[in-house]
């Protein structure tokens, strides 16, 4: 049995990665972890959950806990981790990976030299939507990918965990663009040449770089009276874009017609990622969001916000 243990069980646990997508007859969600004990006890009993804590210690030494599923905010995750690492349990982490590349890097080196397994919550990895974008690309629909842009402007009021420097490093940015360029160096390779450019109060942010063969750049402002978000791939027979956080329809530009392709989100949208970890687990294929491909996320933001 795969008996999964989760550490935080706030809104991603219940809006992207419920427990119902960890059950299987062979995997199950047998111990839950919140501060708050009426809301881990009210989580473990709406979602029929066997036992609840207050501490994350418990979770990990349960001897029927066999993953670890970290679900809190950025700045414990390696904490976490690596005890869950050391005690001989796999490891799902939330993205970002870490506070920094330093810190995931210790992460990584735990788990590999306890011989568990770490995952990473890039979901989008194993999203309907950019698995037709990878299949898009690699049939050629808009032949060789020459460069990728990315914009993004969105209202924002600046509150809460993602905007606390003691809780979350990079603001908006670090907790949100991270998806867009962890899918890029899966749509087109890992990320080189990387430059980046940021205010101070870090409400914009720009970035160069190079995924794969095709140059790119990057804008996020937060703050803005207006909202756009949307990622450009450009190439030598037409053009595909895509957003990153809404489920719009891909779209493919040629010299001779544009063509939308649907592809809808799953009611949790964690679903197809852990799908792929309990097949690995299994001995059936692999998770394409590990540890050290969201490494490679977290050495290219941490160049974008050096100053």
């Amino acid at each position: 049995m795969i008996g999964w243990g989760v550490i935080g069980v706030g809104d991603v646990t219940e809006r992207k990665s419920a427990p119902v997508i960890f059950r299987a007859d062979d995997s199950d969600v047998v111990h839950v972890m919140r501060r708050d004990a009426a809301r881990a006890r009210d989580f473990a009993d709406r979602h029929g959950v066997a036992r609840w804590s207050t501490d994350a210690q418990a979770v990990i030494d349960d001897p029927e806990v066999s993953c670890v599923y970290v679900a809190t905010p950025t700045d414990s995750h390696a904490a976490y981790a690596i005890a869950a690492a050391r005690a001989g349990k796999h490891v799902l982490v939330e993205k970002p990976l870490a506070m920094s590349a330093t810190e995931g890097r210790t992460m990584v080196d735990a788990a590999e030299q306890a011989g568990v397994h770490l995952w990473v919550a890039y979901y989008r990895r194993a999203l309907p939507r950019f698995v037709k974008v990878r299949e898009l690309l690699q049939a050629g629909a808009i032949g060789r990918p020459l460069s990728v842009d990315t914009v993004w402007r969105k209202p924002a009021d600046f509150t809460g965990w993602r905007w606390d420097p003691e809780r979350n490093r990079g603001g908006e940015f670090y907790e949100t663009a991270c998806h867009t360029l962890d899918v890029l160096d899966h749509l087109l390779g890992p990320a080189s040449n990387v430059a980046g450019v940021a205010t101070g109060d870090l409400h914009a942010v720009a970035a160069s770089y190079r995924f794969g063969d095709a140059l790119g750049s990057g804008s996020w402002t937060f703050g803005t009276a207006d909202s756009i978000e949307e990622t450009v791939i450009a190439g030598t027979e037409g053009s595909l874009t895509f957003s990153s956080f809404t489920p719009t329809p891909i779209t493919v530009a040629t010299g001779h017609e544009t063509v939308s392709y649907e592809a809808p989100d799953p009611p949790h949208v964690h679903g197809p990622l852990v799908a792929t970890i309990l097949d690995e687990l299994r001995g059936r294929g692999s998770c394409p969001s590990t540890g050290r491909s969201a490494l490679r996320t977290a050495e290219a933001m941490d160049v974008i916000l050096a100053r």
